[in-house]
């Protein structure tokens, strides 16, 4: 049994344990009938079965084991902490800058590889992730990542001096849901599916 099988196994069994009222309540999710939970994330609907933590894409598939287990964790941890308003850096968070390199060679850099020569792109690959224009560097967006968990992604093009650079930030609640670990699997699943916009694995549907 793999590390990834019995995270998500350690997690289906602390979900029994909660409440589903108080997860739904708590982490801004839907209550879809007496035993299911709808989860939107990044653009894409799921469906999580309670008490056993099954998690289902929309076409009723097992969702990818590592989707699964970070959208455990989001509705076990969540303490539905307010939105305070004001974002902050990866590296303001607890144990954050531990983390710092990893988040930054697997959330920033393919960031800059996909908008980096192109920012104008970013706009149009949000929208398919329910992205929102910001009105920051040369191109901005505020996603929805998880109910109660937006993240905001800036790219600067660059000019003749410097070269292009990017930011992930979040807002100040973050902490209230998930810890910078989790953080950085969830802003890495975005900026996948940011740049799998521009550039789709099957060579189709690519922004303009």
């Amino acid at each position: 049994m793999s590390t990834y099988q019995v995270a998500y196994d350690a997690l289906r069994s602390r979900l029994a344990g909660h409440d589903l009222a108080g997860v739904v309540e708590r982490s801004g999710a839907r209550r879809l009938g007496p035993d299911r939970i709808g989860l939107r994330c990044l653009g894409r609907e799921y469906v999580v079965s309670h008490p056993d933590g099954l998690v289902l894409e929309a076409d009723g598939q097992p969702a990818p084991v590592t989707e699964a287990i970070l959208l455990l964790l989001y509705l076990t941890e969540s303490t539905g902490r307010a939105l305070e308003g004001r974002w902050v850096g990866f590296e303001q968070l607890s144990g954050g800058p531990g983390y710092l390199a990893s988040f930054r060679g697997r959330v920033v850099a393919p960031l800059l590889r996909a908008f980096g020569p192109r920012p104008d792109a970013l706009l149009p690959a949000a929208a398919a992730l329910d992205g929102k224009p910001l009105d920051l560097g040369d191109a901005a967006v505020r996603l929805p990542a998880l109910p109660c968990l937006p993240l905001a992604y800036v790219i600067w093009g660059g000019d003749e001096e410097f070269p292009p650079s990017a930011t992930v930030v979040f807002d100040a609640s973050v902490e209230g849901y998930l810890d910078a670990e989790a953080v950085t699997v969830l802003a890495e699943l975005a900026s996948r599916r940011l740049a799998e916009a521009v550039n789709p694995p099957s060579g189709k549907g690519e922004v303009t």
